[in-house]
């Protein structure tokens, strides 16, 4: 384990158009990205939220990256972010003021 505290989750919420490719938008991101973005705002998680247009594992989606460190978080659902929740609790502790800290540039 990384001694390394997380900034920021990134979360993929690229749809590719493609009639059989795989993305992170078809596999629920957009609901996961906003059930974080909500939940990291209301604990006062002390971590940016950012969307991004992909971080190549579509396979294996929705994708979220830890960064600094970039560990992923690959194949959740939407039924697992109070687990997810609960992690970046755990590794990023809580804010002391009361500003979310979300990054909308990427929605």
């Amino acid at each position: 384990m990384s001694d390394v505290i997380p900034k920021y989750l990134m979360i993929c919420t690229n749809r590719r158009f493609g009639a059989d490719d795989a993305s992170c938008a078809a596999r629920s991101s957009l609901e996961i990205a906003n059930a974080i973005e909500i939940g990291v705002a209301t604990r006062k998680i002390d971590i940016t939220v950012e969307r991004s247009v992909c971080l190549g594992k579509c396979w294996k989606g929705p994708t979220l990256r830890l960064a600094p460190g970039g560990r992923f978080i690959l194949g959740k659902t939407l039924n697992e972010v109070d687990d997810i929740l609960d992690e970046l609790e755990n590794l990023c502790g809580l804010r002391d003021d009361v500003t979310p800290s979300l990054n909308l540039l990427g929605s």
